[in-house]
């Protein structure tokens, strides 16, 4: 027959466990957040070697993934399967990878050029329904109106300086980030003061 368990004795077990999940949580908040804060200094010190550094690793992935899709393609010929069109896409996979190691700079400012052409279309497409749009009055037009002037504004630099629009989306990135790592070091800092206000030690 089991012995009861003594409440003082789960009441303990409970506290530590929780203890050490708060002790947990704050390293691994406390380590995204230092992370996080680290990679947006580096994007501000070295944009260049970050861009490069982003543009060998989608290349090194690409090549890896375009091998396993090769290897796929050819066991699934050996199995008389359908294999042609896998083939394919592994060996665009592998060309491609291997063309971006090669100039990695060049994919990521062409990367950084299509989301800046994203981001101002999104924001030109949404100020045009927002003028038109009956239901949208006052304050809502005025938006719509500079959602329009910020996104031609956006178009221009774009395709007159890209190199100028590219920095600029560097050092948005990098300020965000270094913001969110601060707050993710408070919030690891905060979350285990109540930690140990509430289970002690």
């Amino acid at each position: 027959m089991a012995t009861p368990q003594n409440p003082t004795d789960a009441s303990d077990a409970v506290r530590s466990l929780m203890t050490e999940l708060g002790k947990g949580a704050f390293w691994a908040v406390l380590i995204r957040g230092v992370l996080a804060v680290l990679f947006g200094i580096l994007l501000v010190a070295a944009p260049a070697a970050m861009a490069v550094a982003l543009g060998i690793w989608v290349g090194a992935w690409l090549i890896v993934d375009g091998i396993l899709e090769i290897t796929h393609a050819l066991h699934a010929r050996r199995q008389n399967l359908s294999w042609g069109w896998e083939l394919g896409a592994g060996i665009a996979y592998v060309v491609s990878g291997v063309i971006i190691m090669i100039v990695p700079l060049s994919f990521a400012v062409m990367g950084g050029t299509v989301i800046l052409l994203m981001m101002a279309s999104g924001m030109l497409i949404r100020g045009i329904l927002s003028v038109a749009s009956k239901s949208f009055k006052g304050w809502s037009k005025a938006l719509g109106v500079l959602d329009i002037i910020f996104a031609v504004i956006m178009f221009i630099v774009v395709f007159s300086n890209p190199g100028a629009a590219l920095l600029a989306l560097v050092w948005i990135i990098a300020i965000y980030t270094i913001i969110f790592g601060i707050f993710l070091i408070i919030m690891a800092f905060v979350g285990r003061s109540h930690t140990k206000q509430a289970f002690g030690n």
